[in-house]
């Protein structure tokens, strides 16, 4: 039992792979060879003991005294692998310490400003880590942070995407992405993954203490890039705008501070809080559509059915709750109707501060005679709810084998169908066709895309596919007789951030994404704060979605 638990101290201290400092090793040394003397003595003295009882009570005695001694052995050898391992952990950590600060004001600046002139808002990867490199890099971490095991190298930093080879590590600071080889990650790969994380957090926290007590200014580097606009303007005045491979960054001149974007038979729909516009494709500006709501009403889903009618879904701030409303008027802005949604809807599924509240509308879509609707806190239709355009129900469905979260696309297919990106058990993604009378999933192609892909949150007709489907691992096309998607774009290829845009697909296949740089604050009329999409910093990106832009 002794050896037992004397070769787990010494594995322990194996797997530490520490150096002993001299002073310690000799001390530890010298008091395992006392001990060991001590051990050996009581042995002897212990195995002479014959005889009487008197004489084998003494020999007990002194056999428990070798026992009390062994474990004192034992406690003494913890003890001082104890204290060497606090020693190597605060020698660790003084290792990592004096690799950050080594950084000079240069390395820390390329770090913060890579930070800050990113156009994306989080990491991404070319592929995803597999679950051995998961589980590595997690050991590796341990011993990073707490051994001081450090990679020999660093991650190449590329200026440009098409600069990575397939080989090594590498980091596309543009837009914040790493790239892996397809082969198994090495641990002097991870490592330069662990070491950038690492010193990059290091060098945010550095350079705000600096910036704060005014040892330096905010690089001018580190603001944000305004992106490159379409500079041949005559596409604007041509039929080449509505070409799916015709690209374009165009600034927003409009005065509204978006909330919700949708595409129109012909143009693209704009929301503020409580004003909609209209917007011809292609171009910058926006006019007026309908401004009937009172201050105190939010528009948070937008759509046109193929009478030119508009579909507003609001959410009306009373003094004591906010209650879901869906406000109709036609493609001139002529208001129409309301339709009351109540009937369809869960009391206090959904608080917004203080304030009870029945959900809110996410986003719908209309075919020539239903409603489609997906959001938060849909009686009994936590998959979709049908309506027709008198406001009356047509059903409810709820999720079952297959299921979609509030955020999952929507489209009216080039067959007329309408059709929803769908989950499965395993939380793969794929589509269905919609049966809206009979409340049921029809026709679905389950697991179209990789098991990796995040969300799909847009979905459409495509120019040369039958759709097109965008999350947030990059863009798709999708043939119903294929039994996968092709990826079109990918995440990091990207000219805007996902997270935080607005995003459509018009009806020639395009993406259209719509992102701001920077907020401001609002308040309503019954005091409660928000931020907004400061106009003049908004931008429209078009994207093909073509499978050969």
């Amino acid at each position: 039992m002794r050896d037992n638990f004397d070769n787990r101290l010494f594995k322990m201290a194996k797997r530490e792979q520490m150096i002993l400092p001299k002073e310690l090793a000799e001390e530890i040394d010298e008091s395992i060879r006392r001990l060991t003397a001590e051990g050996t003595e009581n042995r002897i003295t212990g195995s002479t003991v014959r005889g009487t009882a008197g004489e084998r009570a003494g020999g007990m005695a002194k056999s428990r005294k070798k026992k009390r001694m062994n474990f004192r052995r034992s406690l003494i050898l913890a003890a001082a692998l104890a204290s060497l391992f606090s020693v190597t952990a605060f020698a660790a950590a003084g290792a990592l310490k004096q690799r950050m600060e080594a950084m000079n004001k240069e390395k820390l600046e390329e770090y913060f400003v890579q930070i800050h002139s990113s156009f994306m808002g989080a990491d991404n990867y070319n592929r995803s880590y597999t679950d051995e490199e998961r589980e590595r890099m997690d050991e590796l971490r341990i011993s990073y942070e707490e051994q001081g095991l450090f990679p020999e190298g660093e991650l190449t930093m590329l200026d440009e995407a098409e600069d990575y080879k397939g080989k090594n590590v590498a980091f596309f600071k543009k837009t914040s992405t790493f790239f892996f080889p397809e082969k198994e990650m090495s641990d002097e790969e991870l490592l330069q993954i662990i070491d950038f994380y690492a010193k990059r957090e290091y060098s945010l926290q550095k350079m705000n203490e600096m910036i704060a007590a005014g040892e330096t200014d905010f690089p001018k580097e580190a603001k944000p890039t305004v992106p490159d606009e379409a500079t041949d303007f005559s596409v604007l005045d041509s039929s080449a705008v509505f070409q799916p491979e015709q690209a374009l960054t165009i600034a927003y001149t409009g005065d509204l501070s978006l909330q919700a974007v949708a595409a129109g038979t012909d143009c693209i729909l704009l929301a503020g809080r409580n004003t909609i516009h209209r917007m011809e494709i292609g171009s910058g500006d926006s006019v007026l559509l309908y401004d009937g709501f009172d201050e105190n009403t939010l528009i948070t889903a937008l759509c046109q059915d193929g009478e030119g009618n508009v579909y507003a879904g609001v959410l009306k701030e009373t003094s004591d709750e906010y209650e879901v409303g869906l406000t109709v008027i036609d493609k001139n802005g002529s208001f129409l109707k309301e339709i009351d949604m109540s009937p369809y809807m869960k009391n206090g599924a959904l608080s917004i501060g203080d304030k009870p509240g029945n959900g809110y509308i996410r986003q719908m879509m209309a075919d020539e005679r239903y409603l489609y609707f997906r959001g938060r806190g849909f009686q009994d239709a936590d998959f979709l709810l049908i309506i027709d355009k008198e406001g009356n129900m047509v059903s409810q469905m709820t999720s079952g084998k297959y299921f979609a979260d509030w955020i999952y696309g929507m489209c009216i297919g080039k067959d007329g169908k309408p059709y929803t990106v769908v989950s499965d058990e395993n939380n793969r993604f794929g589509i269905a066709a919609i049966n809206p009378g009979k409340g049921t999933l029809e026709e679905v192609y389950p697991a179209i895309v990789s098991e990796d892909t995040i969300s799909l949150d847009l979905i459409g007709p495509g120019y040369d596919a039958d759709f097109v489907l965008w999350g947030y691992s990059g863009s798709f096309s999708f043939n119903r007789n294929e039994t996968a998607a092709t990826q079109v774009t990918p995440v990091y290829e990207m000219p805007c951030p996902a997270e935080g845009s607005l995003r459509l697909v018009l009806p020639d296949g395009r993406f259209v994404f719509v992102h701001c740089s920077e907020y401001r604050s609002y308040t309503t009329q019954n005091g409660d704060e928000g931020h907004e999409r400061i106009p003049e910093k908004t931008y429209f990106y078009y994207l093909p979605g073509i499978r050969n832009p």
